[in-house]
């Protein structure tokens, strides 16, 4: 008999394993590795999805093996490299192997299971809740359960029907279908000149000519449009067998309206970058790191690298780290390269999701350009994987797998014998150290492309704005800057990353601060609802009139916010056109490339926003960008705090001066002398990078070390510090003194929706020793209310 061994839909650890099923007479044929399949699972049979990951031929045996429901598709999901990619992710990322199968495909083509009801004879003795339930239920036809609102179990429903009470359907429902469309064609020419040569017939007589005209499939929905008739008209065609109607599966369209963008003449510098990629690729490096200042033209080297490579017939994959790039990404790869381009990001419905993937893994799209999950794309000849902003973190997965874009792009790209380019004009410190050691080909770009140069900067000390009487969110710098570029009728940038109007309301007689009651983080004020909202948990309040603390009246707005930048530059600048970026205004569908058209196309003056608009965004008429709180993200508890200062100024300084006009920059900060500010004020990467390294090399943090977060919660605040603290004793025991151990201690936010949270921090080469950690902890949490997660080297620690 033929044995599936297949990896089911559940991430539980205690079934982290392939469960064997045979593969019934009728589905041999079909059933190959890489095949989503449905399965019967544990003992109430549900039916869950699964991945065929090996097909093996047993002798008959005394084991009882369930047998294989049906399969989900008719081709391979999963080639043999995201097979692979899986088990390497399940063995760096310490998440079981379901997780990691499961996260590479996706959700758009996840199943649910199906159950129907239907009411046999009513002359039953039931409890109460069975009762209940059963009152629903008809004998006439099949009713649609939901388990999770119906207060019974599977089980309970399996018993009402092996007493004969009720019956059960059990079917699989894919989350998202193909999409299709009717077509009409000709079917038999001898009647169809019957109906043209039949006056009286004028309806389907146009019809039928109109098929002859077009000489082709057309789609039934444009002959009842262009011909304004019926549906029934064409229904008559086919009784009478003159016509048929057939369905042919089509895709939805992600980014119908593009134009064309011409190739570009290549500069000296960026044609020496691309000899230099591919003649480091051809000599066995699988990596380069393309570190070029703001403007330099990455793009077009991208570009060109893809084309190389598609001239092959190889595919490629083109990474950008925020969905708010995407739009100018997928101008410029769908103008060069057409249809191949397949895009595939968070914001596109479902069903987009769903064809652009069956597109990619069928080999009609060669080039895909996408978020952080686009890595995992099915592309066929895949050779080229592009990573743009190699250095943000949102490329480092906060949800299990944990992994970081990078380190699967090496997998792929050395299982596959490809190529991988990073770019950013501020690499992370660890790529920059890859380089360093070796690991990495570098190809270094100081000057930006065409007449544009580098911006002039200035750095704003505002505490001597405040000791010199100016109490406005704008330096007087700033606030000059901004009224003589709309003068010259060119654009500004203005940067903040926090969103909202007011970080924080308190009182000013007793210092109350309107705080969630959910999570242990203050309210941030919302002028356009006029509410105090909680960006963590989304709890909404009404804006206190007085303290509910001391009763005072004087309640305060403290901080600011994009919201309330937006409202102090219209206040202070009337004429101006404003457009505010963040999340708040882009949370619709399409809001990210409506905002950014218009802002290209100059129908606005000032674009005002968060981090999404500090990168990759390139228009010709910004010559001034200005940061109005440079310290944001300088003093958080995260050891990579100066980097992301580093490199958040440098990238939104790079949003001025990209024409020929001379960009300026002004930088607002509290602390004007913190060496990331004044480096990043003269694009000084190099030296930075000495600094920071040696600070690392100093604390002994990454890339000199592993450094693994462990996250502990509960909503039992006394268990949740008993545990932790029995977790670290018994750690403590079986890890060598050479290791290095932080808390745990309460974590920089410890509260999220009513659950507490701590963290704690190991320091050393901990990939031999994680699985005893793992189940030392996972004793210890096994029987209490403690839920805990493991990430090694993360990006963030907050």
């Amino acid at each position: 008999m033929i044995i599936a061994s297949v990896c089911v839909d559940n991430p539980s650890k205690e079934i982290d394993r392939l469960f064997d099923y045979i593969v019934p007479e009728n589905l041999k044929e079909q059933i190959k590795i890489g095949m989503r399949v449905i399965v019967p699972f544990g003992t109430s049979n549900r039916l869950i999805q699964a991945v065929v990951l090996d097909i093996k031929e047993e002798q008959e045996c005394e084991i009882v093996y369930k047998e294989i429901y049906d399969i989900a598709d008719e081709e391979v999901v999963l080639s043999n490299d995201l097979i692979q990619l899986a088990y390497f992710m399940k063995k760096n990322y310490f998440c079981t192997l379901s997780e990691a199968i499961f996260s590479i495909l996706p959700p758009e083509v996840h199943f649910k299971e199906q159950i129907e009801a239907r009411l046999i004879r009513e002359d039953y003795d039931v409890s109460k809740r069975e009762a209940k339930f059963l009152s629903l239920l008809s004998r006439e036809k099949y009713l649609k359960i939901d388990l999770s609102t119906i207060n019974l179990k599977r089980s309970d429903l399996i018993s009402l029907k092996n007493r004969g009470i009720i019956d059960l359907k059990v079917g699989i429902r894919q989350n998202t279908s193909k999409k299709t469309i009717e077509l009409c064609r000709l079917k038999n020419l001898i009647k169809a000149d019957e109906i043209i040569n039949n006056n009286r017939l004028k309806q389907q007589k146009r019809v039928v000519e109109y098929l002859i005209d077009k000489g082709s499939e057309v789609a039934l929905s444009q002959i009842i449009e262009e011909l304004e008739c019926t549906r029934s008209v064409i229904k008559a065609l086919v009784d009478k067998d003159v016509v048929e109607i057939i369905e042919k599966e089509v895709y939805r369209d992600v980014a119908a309206d593009y134009v064309h963008y011409p190739r570009h003449s290549l500069t000296l510098t960026q044609r020496k970058a691309i000899e230099d990629i591919l003649s480091s690729y051809k000599s066995g490096r699988r990596v380069t790191l393309i570190r070029g200042v703001t403007g330099c033209g990455k793009t077009e080297i991208y570009l060109n690298l893809v084309e190389h490579f598609l001239n092959q017939d190889y595919g490629a994959i083109v990474l950008v780290p925020e969905i708010s790039l995407t739009p100018q990404t997928v101008e410029r790869f769908k103008g060069r390269f057409g249809d191949k381009v397949a895009i595939l990001h968070s914001r596109l419905s479902e069903g987009e999701r769903y064809d652009e993937w069956r597109r990619i893994s069928r080999g009609i799209a060669k080039v895909v350009v996408g978020a952080r999950s686009a890595v995992f794309a099915p592309v066929v000849n895949l050779k080229l994987i592009i990573i743009d902003e190699e250095h943000e973190y949102s490329y480092k997965s906060e949800l299990n797998p944990k992994y970081l874009t990078k380190d699967v792009a090496e997998f792929r790209v050395n299982l596959l014998d490809g190529l991988l380019v990073l770019g950013s004009a501020t690499p992370s410190i660890e790529s920059y150290y890859n380089v360093s050691k070796g690991h990495y080909n570098l190809v270094e770009i100081d000057e930006r492309i065409g007449d544009s140069t580098l911006p002039e900067v200035k750095i704003v000390d505002m505490r001597n704005e405040l000791a010199s009487g100016n109490k406005l969110i704008f330096s007087r710098e700033l606030y000059n800057s901004i009224e003589e570029n709309l003068r010259n009728n060119k654009q500004t940038i203005l940067f903040l990353n926090r969103r909202g109007y007011s970080t924080f309301v308190s009182c000013r007689q007793c210092g109350y601060v309107c705080k969630c009651s959910n999570c242990d983080v203050s309210l941030t004020y919302h002028i356009s609802s006029n509410t105090l909202e909680c960006h963590y948990c989304g709890q909404k309040v009404n804006v206190p009139n007085l303290c509910p603390k001391c009763g005072s009246k004087y309640i305060k707005y403290f901080g600011a916010g994009t919201e309330k930048i937006e409202q102090e530059v219209k206040r202070l600048f009337s004429g101006a056109r404003v457009i505010r970026m963040d999340m708040d205004t882009t949370r619709k569908k399409g809001e990210h490339e409506r905002l950014y058209r218009l802002f290209k196309e100059h129908k606005a003056d000032i674009l005002i926003g968060t981090q999404m608009i500090s990168k990759g965004m390139d228009f010709k008429n910004v010559t001034l960008v200005g940061v109005i709180a440079a310290d944001t993200t300088l003093n958080l508890p995260d050891f990579r705090a100066a980097e992301r200062t580093f490199q958040l100024l440098v990238q939104v300084a790079g949003r001025a001066g990209r024409g020929t006009d001379k960009g300026k920059v002004i930088i607002q900060t509290y602390e004007p002398d913190h060496y990331s500010i004044q480096l990043a004020a003269v694009q000084n990467y190099n030296e930075f990078y000495r600094k920071e390294i040696e600070i690392r090399r100093l604390l002994n943090n990454p890339p000199f070390t592993d450094l693994t977060y462990f996250l502990f919660t509960s909503n039992r605040e006394d268990e949740l510090i008993n545990v932790c603290k029995l977790i670290e004793y018994n750690i403590k025991r079986v890890l060598p003194k050479d290791f290095t151990i932080l808390g745990p201690t309460p974590n920089f936010i410890s509260k999220i929706k009513n659950t507490y949270r701590w963290n704690m921090v190991i320091k050393g080469n901990i990939i031999n020793y994680i699985e005893l950690i793992d189940k030392i902890i996972y004793d210890n949490t096994r029987s209490t209310s403690v839920k805990y997660s493991i990430d090694i080297n993360p990006y963030s620690l907050i």
